[in-house]
């Protein structure tokens, strides 16, 4: 009996897997014929122009701890309530805290990665500055404060 519920379970995992390679193979072609149609338009405008010095626009990997726009939140939360300025590691501890993350080395590289990235645009957009504390670490806190 529990065998076959393990039977089961895998049979409808690979039914679900199946699916998905069907859908994207059907995506792949759909955008290979997208792009041939693309090339022959250049080519009808240009026919000297060398396709192969075209570079490909590499997908951004999203983030798989943060939702679109809670990283920032999260990080002008943390900003706000804290007394002095944050440093970047800091920072980082209180957002995987916050978030109620494991502290693993990768889940802290990857946390803090997109908490600078995010600390660099807040500060394009004066919403952030650096500071330094006593000890000399690089802090960040928001302007004005």
């Amino acid at each position: 009996m529990g065998q076959s519920l393990v039977v089961s379970g895998l049979v409808a995992k690979r039914s679900e897997i199946a699916g998905k390679v069907e859908h994207y193979r059907q995506e792949l072609q759909r955008l290979g014929t997208e792009l041939g149609h693309l090339d022959a338009a250049i080519r009808l405008f240009d026919p000297d122009y060398d396709l192969g010095t075209i570079k490909t626009n590499k997908r951004g990997r999203r983030t798989q701890w943060f939702g679109p726009g809670e990283c920032q939140r999260l990080v002008l939360e943390t900003l706000r309530d804290a007394a002095e300025p944050l440093s970047g590691s800091a920072l980082t501890q209180e957002l995987v805290a916050r978030k109620g993350l494991e502290g693993r080395r990768e889940v802290l590289v990857a946390v803090n990665k997109t908490a600078m990235a995010v600390l660099r645009r807040l500060k394009s957009k004066d919403v952030v500055c650096r500071s330094s504390l006593p000890d000399s670490t690089r802090a960040w806190k928001l302007s004005g404060r």
